[in-house]
């Protein structure tokens, strides 16, 4: 799912405070998340995809049934619209056998802050008095920062829309995740419904882990991804420059002398360009990376786990971040700035004890990030 923002905006804003956006916004959804016609062409478009949604997810029900959630749902198509929502969708889950369901919405506003930190504070003033009881949280998404709001809403659902056929006042769990728009006057709200309290728990995990894939591009980012769909086939004819090849080859050597392990080395691939996954997240196929894979076989097996924790050591002394797994097999590393932010060079060590290999793959830095590498580089 991705939307370029600014297409669904109808907010009015004074002509001095509009500010253009040019941002390409993506998110990823589960293939199970239904997606509701918000964005239908008309009244008939979106009266049949919602027969094809009710019909596909209560087959075992009676048309009356059918007819009357589908009814439900069309009822709060245009008050969405109206809110600048820009995508709507059911998760339907199964819980110990038993059905579960929950609603993601996704709205496009305009805020007042100046920036991002005021957007955010201002909106958490503003919300905290309307509701009070309610828990909140700060959060850095991969995204960038953004507000949470957990608490509850309430609200009836009159007998001509409800499934029953009878009035029905209705109390949910709710998630909103308030998400400013860099460098624009706009925000992105994320919420979560459920009446399901139970299996609150699991639909509100599943909902964080949608707000992490939340990301957007620069135009250029969008440029190139064009040039890369009017000519499919160049990306794999693209060479990597000779002094991203040197560096890759002298990062690995680096990294085997730290490894310090008796065996035979192989594989040593030619260094290959890749698409960082970064950028493959915001929707861009075109190189912008490049590795060097190869691998160590023949080693004593209980040097193995020793290398790892002996690399994991070192680079972390050297002022690397790393990432082993839960169960030890791999480890990642990447270079940092002196803030703390991703940059550089990175690998991932895995090791399988079955074949008696450590496998080993360099990548260089991201050729679309702000910095380079630094020449200096704890490699040595």
């Amino acid at each position: 799912m991705s939307n370029d923002a600014g297409d669904s905006m109808t907010t009015a804003m004074p002509p001095q405070q509009q500010k253009p956006t040019k941002l390409r916004i993506g998110w990823i959804m589960p293939p199970f998340v239904r997606e509701l016609p918000v964005d239908a062409m008309d009244d008939e478009a979106a009266a049949t995809q919602l027969y094809e949604l009710v019909t596909d997810l209560l087959p075992h029900h009676p048309q009356d049934y059918q007819y009357r959630f589908a009814l439900g749902l069309s009822a709060q198509l245009e008050p969405m619209v109206e809110a600048n929502v820009i995508y709507a969708g059911l998760c339907p889950l199964e819980v110990e056998g038993r059905p579960s369901l929950s609603t993601i919405v996704v709205s496009q506003v305009v805020h007042d802050g100046a920036d991002e930190s005021e957007a955010l504070r201002k909106t958490r003033e503003t919300l905290e008095r309307k509701y009070p009881e309610d828990d909140w949280e700060s959060v850095e998404l991969s995204c960038g920062p953004a507000l949470v709001r957990i608490g509850m809403s309430s609200y009836v659902i009159s007998a001509e829309w409800s499934a029953s056929g009878r009035e029905l006042p209705v109390t949910q769990s709710q998630m909103q995740a308030y998400i400013p728009l860099p460098g624009t006057a706009e925000m992105l709200i994320f919420e979560l419904s459920s009446q399901a309290g139970e299996d609150w728990d699991l639909h509100a995990e599943l909902f964080r882990e949608i707000l992490n894939t939340v990301d957007w591009g620069t135009d250029q980012e969008i440029a190139d991804y064009r040039a890369m769909r009017t000519a499919p086939s160049a990306s794999a004819t693209i060479e990597p420059d000779e002094a991203v090849k040197k560096a890759l080859y002298w990062h690995s050597s680096r990294l085997l002398d730290v490894i310090a392990l008796r065996g035979r080395v192989g594989g040593q691939d030619p260094v290959a360009t890749i698409t960082c996954a970064e950028c493959w997240a915001k929707g861009l196929r075109t190189p912008c990376s490049a590795k060097h894979v190869w691998h160590i076989d023949l080693v004593p097996v209980g040097e193995l786990r020793g290398a790892l924790s002996r690399v994991t050591a070192e680079f972390s002394a050297s002022g690397w971040e790393s990432e082993p797994t839960e169960a030890g097999h791999t480890v990642r590393a990447w270079e940092v700035d002196t803030s703390g932010n991703r940059m550089g060079h990175s690998f991932t060590l895995s090791l399988d004890e079955t074949a008696v290999r450590l496998a080993a793959e360099v990548a260089s830095p991201c050729a679309r990030s702000a910095g380079a590498a630094p020449t200096d580089s704890a490699f040595g």
